[in-house]
């Protein structure tokens, strides 16, 4: 498949995508993702326009890495886009996220799994699939990535194919944060001070990028669980639909530089022979708590939470 190819059938996706949004709001029947008015829908259509490179690149990867037919889970998987895309190119697609499942899941036939990452093991057995993908996901974890890595590697059969994709901490909007004395980090005021925390088992988590990554970090991963590096790679996403000429051509001339690309995925395997020696042991959400305790009560007085939903 082409990128071509794979940016035509991402846009085919986003309108029934689209459509059923638009079509669904308000509904009783919808989550609250839904249940948005225009100015919120608009939001994310500029969002997904901003995103397209990025499905239609996973899923040529998906394409390029994988035999058809194979059973892939889109961990933290949004709206629903990656997950319908890869339905499409013929996988057999399934999706999780923290939020209950969106309607358009049962409409498209995708299973959906609701799974806090880092709060809770995975839903599945061993050996459940043949790749992960872990977009724009691990970067808001609020505390370490081994659990949910962990739990990641464990479902994935021999040879299995892992492909994580988060934010480039070495991009050219970083630098020039930098250069004009600004923070790499997200708006101190908004999502430290002010931000609200949602309590899962007793442990606060942050929506926010907490960790944006690098090259190494990435190989970091694959020495930590013993896997195979396929590919690592920078790439940049841009909104046409949003950017003028100018910036189009500017963003071409900046991305020739590929450590200052707004993104960065990688390509792992898992050894055909993986006994899965630094998965570590099960999944605890009352170890993370038992873990967290003594700084979650020392400083309680300093936390602004919420309960979680449901």
């Amino acid at each position: 498949m082409t990128t071509k190819e794979a940016e035509k059938l991402v846009y085919n996706v986003w309108n029934r995508c689209k459509n059923h949004f638009f079509k669904n709001t308000p509904s009783e029947r919808c989550h609250s993702w839904e249940q948005a008015d225009e100015t919120s829908l608009r939001a994310l259509e500029e969002y997904f326009h901003g995103s397209a490179y990025r499905f239609s690149m996973l899923l040529t990867l998906a394409k390029q890495y994988l035999p058809e037919k194979a059973k892939v889970l889109d961990a933290g998987a949004g709206h629903g886009v990656l997950a319908l895309a890869l339905k499409d190119a013929g996988f057999n697609a399934a999706a999780s996220d923290l939020h209950q499942g969106l309607a358009i899941f049962e409409e498209e036939n995708i299973p959906y799994y609701q799974w806090h990452l880092e709060a809770h093991a995975a839903p599945f057995p061993d050996n459940s699939f043949d790749a992960v993908i872990l977009s724009q996901t691990i970067e808001h974890f609020t505390y370490s990535p081994l659990k949910p890595l962990q739990e990641l590697v464990r479902v994935l059969r021999p040879s299995g194919i892992l492909i994580v994709d988060a934010p480039n901490i070495s991009c050219f909007h970083n630098i020039s944060r930098l250069f004009r004395g600004k923070s790499l980090h997200w708006n101190l005021k908004k999502h430290y001070l002010e931000q609200v925390a949602e309590v899962v088992d007793g442990v606060p988590y942050y929506d926010r990028h907490n960790h944006e990554y690098s090259y190494e970090d990435l190989l970091d991963i694959a020495d930590y669980f013993d896997l195979k590096v396929e590919n690592i790679a920078y790439y940049s996403s841009c909104n046409k639909k949003k950017r003028g000429q100018f910036a189009i051509f500017f963003s071409h001339i900046r991305d020739a530089v590929k450590r200052w690309r707004k993104g960065i995925y990688a390509v792992y395997r898992l050894p055909s022979d993986a006994k899965q020696a630094n998965v570590g042991e099960t999944f605890s959400s009352q170890k993370v708590t038992h873990r967290l305790q003594a700084e979650k009560t020392s400083s309680a007085h300093l936390l602004h939470v919420k309960p979680a939903e449901g």
